[in-house]
């Protein structure tokens, strides 16, 4: 799909919602509808398409768009810009309180916060957008086997990670997509730790959490091994993660609700009476945002469709042992799902 579709497709959701006139300042935002990745504001309207920059980003802009109007702020700020139109909407999650308030002096009545148009688009990736993403779910499928030599007791979280970091360069990726998880032992419990100092001993569950951006996609993947030898606590834990998670995806079809993936998850947890450890929603949409709709949560009535990419991590946590948490991107599919994470999930005693 190209710009201009996408540009058209949001005209008419505009429309649909009452604004003649949308301020984008969410950088993924304008990059989806544009290709711009400098700073600036995408403005729309019903003939216009203007990216709002300053000096240093103007020959970019111009090398990384076509059909755009490229241009400073005028003079009179935001006035002869919106002077024909009556309501101008704003992405309310990536607009500081400083930024709305010197839009209100021009704007004052017109300016009103505007749904998750752009979003509500990039929910359908369409096959450009799919195959940067198996790019970057592949990619983090090579550095885990990049990193299984690595893994044993006296080496630390904090090596494993920085060895993370560099492998998901060295295989294509800008960067990472988020801040790399290791964490091993009695740390596993932290959903959301940070790598530290603490070295990997025998016996230990250690749990990775990563992705990387490839061209602005990102990829996402957890995996969860035992240092040298497991024991029959860790065996069970792992093996009702698993059993979650695999319940998960194979709830995943077009037709289904987010919120009834999450309850097949929570669903078998709850028949093991582990519901307790397990602290945060079943998964998350996956694309220009490593997190971003729809969120695949007891709360979420959104509708799953084709072409949607989601995650399906379920964990358990349980503070003063450890904890184990499986994840894999899928793709929702006409006749299913396909997972588009291949690392094996069985347990890995390494």
């Amino acid at each position: 799909m190209n710009h201009e579709t996408r540009l058209n497709r949001l005209r008419e959701l505009m429309i649909g919602e009452g604004y003649d006139g949308l301020l984008i300042t969410d950088p993924a935002n304008i990059y989806y509808l544009s290709g711009f990745t400098g700073e600036g504001t995408l403005f729309v309207t019903a003939t216009l398409q203007c990216i709002i920059t300053d000096p240093r980003f103007t020959e970019q802009a111009g090398q990384e768009t076509t059909g755009f109007e490229i241009q400073g702020l005028p003079t009179d700020g935001w006035i002869s810009l919106t002077q024909d139109l009556k309501r101008v909407g704003f992405e309310i999650g990536s607009v500081t309180y400083q930024r709305y308030q010197n839009w209100l002096e021009t704007l004052g009545g017109k300016l009103t916060p505007a749904a998750t148009l752009v979003e509500q688009l990039r929910l359908i990736k369409d096959e450009t957008e799919l195959e940067k993403i198996r790019a970057a779910v592949r990619i983090g499928d090579d550095v885990f086997q990049d990193l299984l030599p690595e893994i044993r007791p006296g080496i630390s979280e904090r090596f494993l990670e920085i060895m993370i970091s560099h492998r998901l360069r060295a295989r294509g990726c800008e960067k990472e997509a988020f801040d790399t998880i290791v964490v091993s032992g009695k740390r596993s419990s932290l959903p959301h730790g940070q790598p530290s100092d603490k070295v990997l001993e025998v016996g230990d569950v250690v749990t990775f959490d990563f992705g990387g951006l490839y061209q602005k996609y990102a990829g996402d993947m957890t995996r969860t091994v035992v240092v040298g030898k497991s024991c029959a606590r860790s065996r069970d834990i792992y093996s009702r993660v698993l059993e979650a998670q695999m319940t998960g995806v194979e709830a995943i079809a077009p037709g289904r609700t987010c919120r009834e993936v999450d309850e097949a998850v929570r669903g078998v947890f709850a028949r093991n009476n582990l519901d307790q450890y397990f602290a945060h929603s079943t998964g998350h949409g996956v694309g220009l945002g490593v997190h971003e709709a729809p969120s695949v949560s007891r709360r979420n009535e959104t509708v799953l469709q084709e072409g949607m990419v989601i995650t399906v991590e379920p964990g358990l946590y349980i503070p003063g042992w450890g904890g184990v948490r499986i994840e894999d991107v899928v793709l929702v599919k006409g006749n299913g799902h396909e997972v588009l994470t291949r690392t094996t999930k069985d347990l890995m005693v390494i």
